[in-house]
């Protein structure tokens, strides 16, 4: 699936893991120019620029090389089309969540990943232990999970600042980073109109126990149909009504949304195996009775025939759809409207007098006269 404009305008995200590799596609130019004065321009680097697996991600803490004062910052947001890190200054902290975008943007090769406070050789002066950071990362192989639906892979760092005695650059003498740990979002105390626990929780149905006269090695009673269950429910004192059946509630397709997505699936490869079976049985008629013709004919006859049924099906199926929204019967209370509106612009025209005026003839009066 290609990106879309939008993704590419609103390609900050606060998302650190990786589930596909659109952000990999290449993007037209002009959807990073500006269109107005309202909308910012989109920096955006070429696709074989483009880091594939992120190894800082939004919760990681960093420091920026070059940086005199070694603070520590935290990772808000990141961008993967522009390889480009927002970090959270103090600032941020107090602002509110619309506000988080205006923190401190920096590419992602000028970041330093923190690992953690280590009691080894202290500075002079010092007996506290030093911050140590990531200078060069390793990640063993990216593998999908089923579980999680993503890429899940470690990352590692090789050599750090100030380096560890112990690194001695082996592939084993490596230290595990582990990945943040997002927050789960407060949930907020219940208000007056919200449901209560204990009343999510209520039992309201029972389902009906089966008779107690059926032996267990007899099949249990065949389960009524949803007709009869609703035969039952609307005439409950008729004579087919047995209050000793199981009956249960049919609410599957009162409750189930038509919309879905795995309903239109399923009606979208319904229609195509409804088209392949009329294929296939047009092309066998036809093959069965060649009157003359040759099997590339006969077949290409029944091709056009399969087209042609399916077109008139498509234009009876919307025809069906403009009744059942009613166009038909507004177009009807159109035409009599107009009509009326017609028949009143004749009634005025027939009953329009004139008033009497000196300038006023009327045609062939006089020819009449003479």
């Amino acid at each position: 699936m290609a990106l879309s404009r939008a993704q590419v305008r609103d390609a900050w995200t606060s998302i650190g893991f990786t589930r596909d590799f659109r952000h990999l596609q290449p993007v037209p130019r002009w959807w990073t120019q500006r269109q107005g004065w309202f909308e910012p321009k989109t920096h955006v680097v070429k696709p074989k620029d483009r880091i594939k697996y992120w190894n800082i991600v939004p919760g990681d803490q960093v420091r920026l090389r070059g940086d005199p004062t070694g603070t520590v910052y935290e990772v808000n947001m990141i961008n993967r089309l522009s390889n480009r890190v927002m970090l959270k200054t103090e600032q941020d902290k107090v602002r509110p969540e619309e506000q988080m975008k205006r923190g401190k943007n920096v590419p992602y090769a000028k970041c330093q990943l923190f690992i953690g406070k280590f009691e080894f050789p202290p500075k002079e002066g010092s007996a506290e232990p030093q911050t140590v950071f990531a200078t060069r990362l390793s990640t063993s192989s990216p593998s999908w999970a089923k579980s999680t639906y993503r890429y899940e892979w470690s990352r590692f760092a090789v050599n750090t600042v100030p380096r560890l005695p112990h690194l001695a650059g082996g592939e084993k003498d490596r230290i595990h980073i582990s990945w943040p740990k997002r927050d789960k979002p407060p949930v907020p105390e219940p208000g007056p109109y919200d449901t209560r626990e204990d009343a999510v929780l209520e039992i309201t149905y029972t389902p009906p126990a089966l008779p107690t006269y059926i032996h267990f090695r007899e099949p249990a009673p065949r389960a009524p149909t949803e007709d009869e269950y609703f035969n039952a429910v609307s005439k409950p004192n008729s004579d087919s009504y047995d209050a000793s059946q199981p009956f249960e509630v049919f609410l599957s397709k009162e409750l189930a949304n038509p919309h879905s997505r795995a309903k239109k699936q399923a009606r979208w490869q319904a229609h195509q195996e409804y088209k392949r079976a009329m294929l296939n049985d047009m092309i066998a008629a036809e093959l069965k009775d060649l009157q003359g013709r040759s099997r590339r004919e006969a077949r290409a006859e029944a091709m056009w025939k399969w087209r042609h049924t399916l077109e008139e099906e498509r234009k009876g199926e919307q025809k069906r759809r403009w009744k059942n929204r009613g166009a038909e019967a507004r177009l009807g209370h159109k035409k009599i409207r107009k009509a009326r509106k017609d028949e009143k612009k004749r009634e005025r025209l027939r009953n329009l007098v004139l008033p009497e005026a000196p300038n006023q003839a009327i045609p062939g009066a006089e020819s009449r006269a003479a």
